[in-house]
């Protein structure tokens, strides 16, 4: 996935999810992949989707890998600005959204 500054990739799915990735999201940034990760459906309340797919520590996860930017904005305005210094950091992001 690494992009030699051609493209600005996203990628998206649920924040539990991406806990399975992270050895290969660690060893990634230690590359220095751009790449921008974005987990969605975190937090205890979800909703329908049950407690399987609750993220409750990516964000602690993703703090530790170094170089790393994360952003868990509060609503759609600060989500759109998220995603914009997102596209633009050199490196490796985590936006972190609620459902």
């Amino acid at each position: 996935l690494a992009t030699r500054h051609r493209n600005i990739c996203f990628v998206s799915t649920f924040a539990c999810f991406l806990s399975r990735a992270y050895d290969q999201v660690r060893m990634g940034a230690i590359s220095q992949t751009e790449i921008n990760l974005v987990g969605s459906h975190a937090g205890v309340s979800i909703g329908e989707d049950g407690p399987s797919q609750m993220a409750l520590e990516d964000f602690a996860l993703f703090r530790a890998i170094p170089g790393a930017a994360c952003f868990y904005p509060s609503d759609a305005v600060s989500c759109e600005r998220a995603i914009e210094l997102a596209a633009n950091y050199r490196g490796l992001t985590f936006t972190r959204t609620s459902r």
